[in-house]
């Protein structure tokens, strides 16, 4: 029996009720630990002097509606100073305009947001009473600086059936293994709109390794370090978000943002004080700076990041997170098949995640049914050869195989219903571009497929490309029957959907380790609508 809570140490609660205790603190102590007080309301917004332009991270939009989208940017006219170099404490008004054309002549919404100070000078318009399917130009002005447009774009109209969506999708953004020129790739595409899978920041210190990026001299040290603090991510976020690529990337079209581990930590867990500390400040600097509604802005450590996108009759996009409310993962890196992995109490979504899944699956909806997420879902045996005997990825679906199970048995009920026609997993985290069909039998890799799964490449995680390094990688290709391309360049995927069918296109870059080498088309694969076989295109 715990003894009264007012008189514990977090350090003596379990995960949970540290998480809880943390969560009710509200404006104590916690609460400024994680930079939690609310907006000031007190202090009248005021627009500063800004000598210097305060737009450095550019701007961006996201999750985008039928009739709605989120605009965001921040004020750092220094992004990799404390602050970001703003020179007030105050809220800062900043106006912000939607239009029909480039030049601004049909503005159709506009208005004024306030950068707080508490939330790092960023800005999040929810803007709504937009038309479907329609491209969009927006910008931001303040104190005599403007933003360049950018474009963005709403999602079809209920009901509606388009002939085609473009999107692409990445992961895996390191900033010290490589340059980001998929980034620019990806800037270049005509998309409708860009799903990142996660790992968009790296904890890890900025610091020369070989191969990789040329670290500048003059980084400030306070950027240098691994990230812990609050002002840390911010800090990693400035550097990340200043690359001319990233900036050129978000001008082009709205994003959906999934994180997984890196936007914390490797691996993340939550069984100390300084963990969950870590795990906060984490999520609020994501949320800083991303393009998301004020419903995924954190409460401590603590972010409902799984939502639910649609696109008319043609696609529905869940998007899961794998992460924040997994049951505490296996010993080591991977392990044999043994009863712990198919533990039915151990869930990689958590219980109501995982309901909320299904419950979206067995209800009737559009001809594709999208779940862009943030680790392999695929089962994938990772033994060395065909002979040695099955060995399975401990943070991956395949590490809570009775999870695993319960979507692929959710998964064939609703398509035995006819709720749902076809299935596809889209996926980050592993630094490889895999291609895989989902068995309807785990225990049986050539068992009918439920659906496909597609695993992006890295922008530069994987650092560059070594052919020996990716003819070993071939193993998982022969081990796993399921299994069709397994390709180690660093890079991102195009994706066209149409009614009768999915085409996805892996383009890749040789070597990240220099910023001139050129993005070009790796390899196209499709699936058909109703069969959910994937056929080189």
């Amino acid at each position: 029996m715990h003894r009264p809570r007012t008189r514990q140490s977090l350090a003596d609660l379990s995960a949970i009720d540290r998480r809880r205790l943390l969560l009710a603190a509200g404006g104590g102590a916690a609460a400024l630990a994680f930079g939690l007080q609310r907006p000031a309301t007190a202090a009248s917004p005021t627009t500063p002097r800004l000598p210097d332009h305060p737009f450095t991270l550019g701007v961006a939009s996201g999750d985008p509606t039928h009739n709605a989208v989120v605009l965001w940017t921040r004020l750092a006219p220094q992004p990799l100073a404390p602050a970001g170099g703003m020179p007030t404490l105050r809220p800062v008004p900043v106006r912000w305009e939607v239009a029909t054309d480039e030049r601004f002549r049909r503005v159709v919404r506009d208005g004024v947001a306030h950068a707080h100070p508490e939330y790092s000078y960023s800005v999040h318009v929810d803007v709504r009473g937009l038309r479907p399917a329609t491209e969009y130009w927006y910008r931001f002005s303040v104190g005599g600086h403007r933003t360049a447009p950018a474009r963005t774009r709403t999602a079809p109209a209920p009901g509606s059936m388009p002939a085609e969506l473009r999107f692409a999708f990445a992961s895996c953004m390191n900033y010290r293994a490589g340059y980001f020129q998929a980034m620019g790739g990806i800037a270049a595409e005509d998309v409708d709109v860009v799903f990142f899978l996660g790992d968009y920041v790296y904890e890890y210190p900025v610091e020369q390794i070989f191969p990789g990026r040329a670290i500048p001299a003059d980084l400030p040290a306070e950027v240098l370090p691994e990230t812990v603090t609050l002002e840390q991510y911010r800090l990693r976020y400035g550097l990340y978000k200043s690359q001319p690529e990233v900036i050129a990337a978000h001008q082009n079209a709205p994003w959906v943002m999934m994180w997984d581990d890196h936007e914390v930590a490797n691996d993340y867990g939550t069984d100390t004080e300084a963990e969950l500390l870590r795990q906060a400040a984490g999520y609020r600097a994501f949320w800083e700076h991303m393009p998301l509604r004020p419903p995924q802005r954190p409460v401590g450590p603590q972010a409902r990041l799984y939502r639910r996108l649609r696109y008319g009759d043609l696609a529905q996009f869940d998007l899961l997170d794998a992460r924040q409310y997994r049951s505490p993962g296996l010993p080591g890196g991977s392990t044999a098949d043994t009863p712990e992995r198919r533990d039915p109490t151990r869930s990689i979504l958590g219980f109501e995640q995982e309901k909320w899944f299904v419950d979206g699956l067995s209800r009737p909806g559009p001809r594709w049914h999208v779940a862009p997420q943030g680790v392999l879902m695929a089962m994938v045996n990772t033994a060395a050869s065909t002979d040695a005997a099955p060995r399975f990825s401990t943070g991956a679906w395949d590490g809570y195989q009775a999870s695993q199970k319960r979507i692929y048995d959710a998964v064939a009920r609703a398509q035995r219903k006819g709720s749902l026609s076809n299935f596809v997993v889209l996926t980050g985290d592993v630094h490889c571009g895999y291609v895989s069909e989902l068995p309807s039998d785990l225990d049986d890799p050539l068992s009918a497929p439920i659906g496909t799964e597609f695993t992006s490449l890295s922008i530069s995680s994987a650092r560059d490309f070594d052919p020996a390094a990716n003819a070993a990688r071939q193993v998982r290709v022969r081990v796993n029957p399921q299994m069709k391309w397994a390709d180690l360049h660093c890079g991102y995927a195009v994706g066209s959907l149409t009614p009768d069918a999915m085409t996805i296109t892996y383009r890749g870059v040789d070597r990240v380790s220099t910023p001139l080498d050129p993005v070009y088309s790796l390899s196209r694969f499709v699936v058909e609508s109703g069969k959910p076989r994937v056929h080189p295109a």
